[in-house]
C-alpha cells in the first residue's frame, strides 16, 4: 500500500471537510429560524471553550470553539445548546417570549429542525449533480465478458455473452449499476435476469464474500458476483490518446493485441502496460468489418502497490461511453445517487446489528480524519466526492430519532401532534439528557474502535 498522508495534511483535510459541512448544517437551522422570527443567542462551530468570536447587531454570538466535532445554534429561550426548553417561569416578557423557539407553532419548529439535515442532503445532491453535469453519466453494456476465479455467477450457470437486464426485479441499464445491487450484500442470494440467445432467463446467484484493500490499506467486505462486465468496446479517449491518433474510433470492439485475444476490457491494460514505447497491432471490429490498426504506445507513470513510481504503457481508451445530461437530468441523477448512498448506510447498520458485518467497520472522527487526508492526497475530485458522502452521513445521523439530535426533536413534535399538546418540560429534559449520553457513549465507542485499528496500536 502507499504511504498515508502526513499528520498536518490529515488534520488540515479533516477541518476542511468537517468545518464547512457543520457550518452549512447550522446555517440551515439559523436561516429558517430567522425567517420565522426566532432570535439566535449563539452560533458555534465546535463545542466547548470559545477560541474566537464576535457578536452581531442582532445579539447573536458567532464563535469558533475548541472541540471541532460539530456545532450548534442556541436559540433564545433554550436552556442549553441541545434546545431543551427553559422553564415557563423564565421571567421573559410576552414580546421576548414571542422570539423564542418554543413559542413558535409546531410546523415552524419542525421546519427549523429539519432545515439542518436538509441542507446537508441538498449539498450532497448539488455535488453529485455537478459531477453529472460536467462529466456526464458513464454507461457501459452489461454483457458478461469474463469470469473471475471461483466465480459465483459462473457456478450458478451464467455464461459469457449473457446480458444482465435486471437484479431482484430492478431494471439494469448499464454495467455501472450492478455494483449498487451486489457490493454491499456479501452472501446474499440475488435473482439475476439475463438475456441469452433472444430469451430472458432468471438465475439465482449467491454472492461470494470478498475482502478488498485499497491503495492505503483500508479493508472492506464486499459482495462479489465474479464477473467482468466491460466488453472490449472503446467508449471514449483520454487526453492525447495514442489509440485515437492511430485511427481507433469510439464503438470499435478490440478483438486482439499482437494476436492475443481480448475477451473483455479488463484484458487491455494487461496487454498494453508491458509495451511502453513500442508499436502493437490491434485487431478491431467496426461495423461488422475486422481491421488491423498499428498503435504506438505511450509511456505513463503510475504508483505501484509499494508507493513507488512505475513506467507503464498507455493507449488512452476508456470503457463504456459518457452520456451527456442536461441540468434537470443531472439534478435527478444527483437525487437518485444521494438516496442510494443513504440506502447503503441503512444496509450497513442493519448488517452490523445482525452480525453480517463487524463493528470494526463503524467509523468515528479518527477514521473520518484519516480518510479525509487520503482523499485529499488523491485530488480535488476525490476529496469533493468524499465531502458529499460525509455531508449525507451528517444528514442521516441527525435524522435518527435520538433525543438531542434533530431527529429526536422531530420525534417530540410527532408526539405533540398526536397528543395535541407538547411533552412536559421535565420529560423532554430527561429524554435529551439520555439521548446526549447515548450519543457521547457512541462517540467514545467509535473513537476507541478507530484508535484500535491504527498501526501504532497494532491495528
Amino acid at each position: 500500500m502507499t504511504g498515508s498522508p502526513g499528520l498536518l495534511t490529515t488534520i488540515f483535510a479533516f477541518l476542511l471537510v468537517l468545518g464547512p459541512l457543520v457550518l452549512i448544517h447550522e446555517l440551515g437551522h439559523y436561516l429558517v429560524g430567522r425567517l420565522f422570527g426566532v432570535k439566535a443567542e449563539a452560533f458555534s462551530i465546535g463545542f466547548g471553550k470559545e477560541l474566537a468570536g464576535w457578536t452581531d447587531k442582532r445579539g447573536t454570538r458567532w464563535k469558533l470553539s475548541a472541540l471541532p466535532l460539530g456545532g450548534y445554534v442556541q436559540f433564545f429561550g433554550d436552556m442549553n445548546p441541545s434546545s431543551a426548553p427553559s422553564p415557563r417561569d423564565d421571567g421573559l416578557t410576552p414580546q421576548e417570549r414571542s422570539q423564542t423557539f418554543h413559542a413558535k407553532p409546531l410546523w415552524q419548529r419542525a421546519l427549523i429542525v429539519l432545515a439542518g439535515p436538509m441542507t446537508n442532503l441538498l449539498l450532497c445532491v448539488a455535488i453529485f449533480a455537478g459531477f453529472y453535469g460536467v462529466y456526464g453519466r458513464l454507461v457501459a453494456d452489461a454483457e458478461i465478458s469474463g469470469f473471475s476465479q471461483n466465480s459465483a455467477a459462473q457456478k450458478a450457470g451464467l455464461r459469457l455473452g449473457d446480458r444482465i437486464v435486471a437484479i431482484d426485479g430492478e431494471k439494469v441499464e448499464s454495467a455501472t449499476e450492478i455494483g449498487d445491487h451486489t457490493l454491499y450484500f456479501p452472501g446474499k442470494t440475488l435473482s439475476i435476469a439475463v438475456e441469452r440467445e433472444g430469451r430472458t432467463l432468471v438465475v439465482p446467484v449467491t454472492l461470494a464474500s470478498q475482502e478488498l484493500s485499497d491503495k492505503f490499506g483500508n479493508k472492506a467486505k464486499i459482495g462479489d458476483l465474479g464477473v467482468e462486465m466491460l466488453p472490449a468496446v472503446v467508449g471514449g479517449f483520454y487526453g492525447d490518446s495514442p489509440a485515437e491518433k492511430a485511427g481507433i474510433e469510439v464503438g470499435d470492439r478490440i478483438l486482439a493485441v499482437n494476436g492475443v485475444a481480448v475477451a473483455g476490457f479488463e484484458d487491455i491494460p494487461r496487454l498494453i502496460r508491458p509495451n511502453a514505447g513500442r508499436t502493437v497491432e490491434m485487431t478491431v471490429r467496426r461495423d461488422g468489418e475486422v481491421r488491423m490498426v498499428a498503435v504506438a504506445i505511450a509511456q505513463g507513470t503510475v504508483t505501484d502497490a509499494q508507493g513507488k513510481p512505475e513506467k507503464v504503457g498507455q493507449i488512452g481508451v476508456r470503457a463504456g461511453r459518457l452520456e451527456q445530461v442536461g441540468p434537470l437530468r443531472a439534478v435527478g441523477l444527483g437525487v437518485s445517487q444521494s438516496f442510494k448512498v443513504m440506502g447503503t448506510m441503512v444496509t450497513g447498520i442493519v448488517q452490523i446489528f445482525t452480525g453480517d458485518r463487524s463493528v470494526r467497520e463503524l467509523g468515528g472522527p479518527v477514521k473520518i480524519a484519516q480518510y479525509s487526508g487520503q482523499q485529499f492526497s488523491l485530488g480535488w475530485e476525490a476529496f469533493v466526492s468524499f465531502a458529499a458522502l460525509i455531508s449525507i452521513n451528517l444528514a442521516f445521523i441527525n435524522l435518527l430519532p435520538i433525543p438531542g439530535l434533530d431527529g429526536g426533536h422531530l420525534a417530540f413534535y410527532a408526539a405533540e401532534l398526536v397528543r395535541r399538546k407538547p411533552l412536559g418540560v421535565r420529560s423532554q429534559e430527561w429524554a435529551i439528557r439520555t439521548g446526549v449520553a447515548l450519543v457521547l457513549a457512541l462517540m467514545l465507542f467509535v473513537t476507541v474502535n478507530d484508535l484500535a485499528q491504527l498501526p501504532i496500536f497494532g491495528g
